[in-house]
């Protein structure tokens, strides 16, 4: 198995499974919010890419932005997301708010059937806030790892990326309904505008 830290890895061992996992059924109303927000406009996933132009929109949903893995490569994309942007524009994140006592128990159980375990093994640096786990899945074919790595964020971080980067706070939400975020949300859709 190759390093934590290597994009293929991931995809390859979590693709099988991701939408079964984390697809939930909040589609529609992502797409309508991403849709109110692009006007018609072109919209971009994430910034990092040899695209010409501007756009109306630029998101990262589903805790992706957690996938760069150091404070300095996260407020580069901050950087890149409002060079990328139209006057006006915005750019949507979407991650889960960092609960490090999740990470304190080491291993959680996911699931339990007849024919199977999952597992979750966790190892937390809380002074990088990055989190090295391994997903466990135990059957009659055997077990499967999917390693996962990533370095978390607070809301209030994310909001000084945005600034250091000339975008201003907008909204926050508590999810895709665009319900309130308050303190007992356990993610949030932020929206921060290039004015």
């Amino acid at each position: 198995m190759t390093g934590f830290d290597d994009p293929a890895a991931y995809g390859e061992a979590w693709a099988p499974v991701y939408d079964e996992l984390f697809g939930g059924s909040g589609v529609s109303p992502a797409v309508d919010l991403l849709a109110d927000l692009a006007h018609g406009g072109p919209a971009l996933d994430m910034a990092d890419v040899p695209v010409d132009g501007r756009f109306r929109l630029v998101y990262v949903v589903a805790n992706s932005f957690f996938a760069l893995l150091t404070q300095a490569r996260q407020v580069d994309c901050f950087r890149a997301v409002a060079g990328a942007l139209e006057p006006g524009g915005s750019f949507v994140l979407e991650c889960f708010v960092p609960d490090p006592s999740r990470f304190d128990r080491q291993v959680q159980t996911l699931a339990v059937t007849e024919d199977s375990a999952s597992y979750e093994i966790a190892r937390h640096d809380p002074v990088n806030q990055r989190v090295h786990s391994q997903h466990v899945t135990v059957d009659e074919q055997g077990h499967r790892l999917r390693p996962v790595t990533l370095r978390y964020a607070w809301p209030a971080e994310l909001d000084l990326m945005a600034q250091l980067a000339g975008l201003q706070p907008g909204q926050r939400y508590g999810d895709w309904d665009r319900g309130p975020f308050d303190a007992t949300s356990t993610k949030h859709v932020s929206i921060y505008r290039l004015s």
